[in-house]
């Protein structure tokens, strides 16, 4: 009965100090982060009870092509983030590997630094609205009016659209004001 005790208390130990061989569970098998935020390699955050587990014994690994491990985050070669789309990846633990994905979506729309409320140009000027609105987003800007805006002289209320590659819009009233 001693030995058994003695046997079961050693046997624990090694528990606490290497980690179990009990199977661990995933909070869930995709997560999804927004482009530009840390996607972080503690498994402690992607595992269930993450907390209680002796997760200093196991490791994240990418399983896709270009993405790098720097500082305990995980980002795209060549950036400080992972750029939008969906990666594999699998946490260690002994000789047991557990797969899972991270989806970086792009739902934010993009950020004007400039919000002026009117704008003065000449007729038959080509505006450029990013010296306008200085406006910036991690998936590149474009912006969309009124092509007609510089036909003649007057006062005209816009709406400039600036829109990233997935469709996110921020719209931004301005007076354009067109002299002769």
């Amino acid at each position: 009965m001693k030995q058994k005790i003695k046997s079961l208390v050693v046997c624990a130990s090694l528990c606490i100090l290497y980690g179990c061989a009990k199977n661990i569970e995933l909070q869930k098998q995709t997560f999804t982060f927004e482009l530009g935020k840390d996607v972080y390699a503690n498994p402690a955050l992607y595992v269930k009870d993450g907390e209680d587990l002796p997760t200093q014994n196991m490791k994240i690994t990418s399983l896709s092509r270009g993405v790098v491990k720097k500082e305990n985050r995980f980002m795209s070669q060549g950036k400080d983030y992972l750029v939008v789309g969906e990666y594999d990846f699998q946490i260690e633990n002994g000789s047991s590997k557990i797969p899972f994905k991270i989806k970086i979506k792009d739902t934010m729309p993009p950020t004007a630094t400039e919000t002026p409320t009117e704008y003065t140009t000449t007729i038959g000027s080509v505006i450029n609205w990013d010296e306008v609105f200085h406006a910036t987003d991690l998936s590149g800007v474009r912006y969309e009016t009124s092509a007609a805006i510089t036909s003649g002289a007057g006062e005209k209320e816009v709406v400039v659209k600036i829109m990233d590659r997935y469709g996110n819009t921020l719209e931004m009233p301005i007076k354009v004001i067109v002299n002769a």
